[in-house]
Order: structure tokens, then sequence, then C-alpha cells
């Protein structure tokens, strides 16, 4: 090429032609880098942006996701408070209250209704019997329960059960029939209080809701013999007038009798007459009981201790109410029991809690103490020899 233009405009000219092609390259290749220059610029800005937006989208989920961890920490916390509070309840014993509401107390059954099949499907027919053809289901029995059997000999109960040895002279002992339907109790306690079944008059009462002592209606009996029968008061009183019930007072742990008794009449004029057989003499139906001269007077108010402290002060009403209730109608085990607070089994107690201990902490022997000074000689006498 440098020679071509050598011909056409010679060796100056030629200098010329190179220095301005060579200034028109470079001017190009300047603008060429400067293109490429703004290109990088642009690309550095894209990348630049996108990073702030990267940044502020981290950001903006960071924000959210401490939002949502503190949420979660208070929804945590919010049911651990839950839990804690649902771990600790106050036992007052309602689904035993809502049993007793559906149970009838008997009194003075035959033991012959435990140890005969037969005597116990009468005794059953007799509460479940239906009277009222449009309630069939109304005398659905759920349960039999029997209580206050006396033993002859000093047995655990389940092993004197077993061998069946029971009491000759207290041939009685006291039912608990739980009904299915709450509505029955009511209707078996008016219809059959005072029945005869195998020679002995039933006392059936409600176990929620008891029939009232009035003293109006009442005469108190005393000077009985320990192993009196009720049917011999029953006998005794009848002809002044229709009893409503018989109640002997008896221990609860032999079930021998206390030596008095309470007897209230369904209308009050009976409790003159009865008061007229103060020092009178009573044939005892026992083969071998004794004939003593009762005591009879009227009944007296009698003011009752007040019930026991409740052992929550932070009880409401309505817990109030519960248990008092579970205080007169449960027996003694539930009544023992009712209003101590209760931990549910499967919630994790909470930090720093301690769980209290029904149990005797044993004293710690003294180690310079007598006794372990002769025990430590003892055993090395018994070392040695």
């Amino acid at each position: 090429m440098s020679s071509s233009i050598d011909k056409l405009f010679g060796v100056g000219g030629s200098l010329e032609v190179d220095s301005s092609v060579s200034k028109l390259f470079s001017g190009e290749a300047k603008e060429q880098g400067v293109e490429e220059s703004r290109r990088d610029d642009g690309e550095l800005e894209d990348r630049y942006f996108a990073k702030l937006a990267e940044t502020d989208d981290t950001q903006q989920s960071d924000k959210e996701s401490d939002e949502e961890s503190d949420e979660e920490s208070d929804t945590q916390e919010d049911t651990q408070d839950t839990q804690n509070q649902q771990a600790k309840t106050i036992d007052l014993k309602e689904d035993e209250l809502e049993k007793a509401g559906r149970t009838v107390f008997v009194g003075n059954v035959s033991n012959e209704t435990m140890k005969s099949k037969k005597v116990f499907k009468e005794f059953k027919k007799l509460f479940s019997s239906n009277l009222e053809d449009d309630e069939s289901n109304l005398f659905s029995i759920e349960n039999i329960r029997f209580r206050s059997i006396s033993f002859d000999e000093a047995l655990p109960r389940k092993v004197a059960f077993v061998q069946q040895k029971l009491h000759k002279s207290r041939d009685f002992v006291n039912a608990y029939i739980v009904y299915k339907q709450k509505q029955a109790v009511n209707k078996v306690c008016s219809r059959l209080n005072g029945q005869l079944f195998k020679s002995r008059h039933l006392r059936v009462d409600s176990v929620a809701h008891p029939a009232p002592h009035e003293n109006k209606r009442s005469v108190f009996v005393g000077n009985l013999d320990f192993e009196e029968d009720d049917e011999s008061l029953w006998a005794h009183f009848s002809n002044c007038g229709d009893i409503e019930y018989v109640r002997v007072v008896r221990d609860s742990k032999t079930n021998l009798g206390k030596g008095f008794a309470y007897i209230q009449f369904k209308d009050f004029q009976s409790v003159n007459k009865a008061l007229l057989l103060d020092g009178k003499t009573m044939q005892s139906v026992k083969q071998h009981g004794t004939n003593r001269k009762l005591r009879v007077t009227r009944c007296k108010n009698i003011k009752k201790n007040n019930p026991a402290n409740l052992q929550n002060s932070k009880l409401n009403e309505s817990h109030k109410t519960k248990f008092g209730r579970a205080k007169k109608a449960l027996g003694k085990a539930d009544r023992a029991t009712v209003g101590r607070q209760l931990t549910v089994e499967g919630l994790r107690a909470t930090k720093g809690e301690a769980a209290a201990s029904h149990l005797k902490k044993r004293k710690q022997r003294s180690k310079t103490g007598r006794v372990t000074k002769r025990s430590q000689a003892f055993k090395k006498r018994q070392t040695s020899t």
C-alpha cells in the first residue's frame, strides 16, 4: 500500500497520508473505546441497581422474617401460658358429681342379694322395671355397687368377700344404683322408698339431693343394742303412723351400731304417738337380741360445724358451689381430695417450677449420735468374728 501511495503522492505525500490514516483509524478506535466504556458503565450501573434491589428485597424479607419470628415467639409464649394454665386445674370432681346425680342410695338391703344370682336379678328387676309404657329406656341401669359389708373374720375385704366370710348377725348391706338417665332418680325414690324386699324395708334416697331431715316429723331413739336391726324399729313404731325411713347410726368400718337411731314419719302428728313409747321395752327381731327400754325424744336442732375451709381461696362462686356439693354428696376418698390442684399428665412444666412432693422426708441419722456409734461397733464385731 505504501508503494502505491509513493507513486501517487510521492514520499512526503505518503507520510502525510499515513499520518492522516493513522489519525483516522486512531479516532475510530477512540470512538469504539468510548462506546465500549459506555457499554461497560451501563452494565455496571445495571449490576449496581440490581444489587441494590436485591439488598432491599433481602432487608425487607429479613424484616418480615423478624416480624414473623416475633409473632411466633409471642404465640409460643401465649400457647405456653395456656398450656401452663391447662396443666394446673382444680380438681372439683365434676365427673363424680355428674355421676352422683344419676345415683340412688338403697339401704337395709339383704345380703342375700350379693350371694344369690336369683335374688340379685329380682333386685335389679325391681329397680329397672317401668310402670310407664312411654318411657321404656328411662330406668336402664348402668351399674350396681354394694357397700357397708360386714365380715365375720379380720381378713382383707377382697379375700373375705371371695371366701364369703360374711357376718351372720349383720346380714344387711347398702347398695348404690347408677342409672343412665338422671330423670329416673326422683321417680325411683318416690316409688320404692319403704318397699319390702326379702322381709326388709328398703330406704331409697338420692345421692346428690337427699331428702331433707325435718325435726318436726322425726324422733330420736336411744339405748339401742349395738347389734340391733332396722326391722325391730319398723315393727315397734309402725302403729304410730306411716314411717318414711329408719336410720340406725353405725360405724363406717365395722358396720356396728352406735346405740341410737332416727325415725322420720310422713306426718308430724305421728311424732306425738311415738313419744308415748318412751321408756317402753322393744322386742328385738334378732334371735339372740336383747329387749331394751328405749329412750324416745324429739329431734333438736344441732349446730353443725362450718364446712372445711377451701384449700384454694381463688375459687369463684361456681367453683365454691361445686366444692360444697362435692363435700356433701361424694364419699370419703373423693371428699379428701376435692379442691386439690392437679397437674395434667402430658403437659410439660415450666422452668424453675418444682413438683410438690407428698412423701414424708426421712430424717437423716446423725453421724456422731449414740445409735450410730453402737451400730458401727456392732458391725465391727460382726466382721472381726
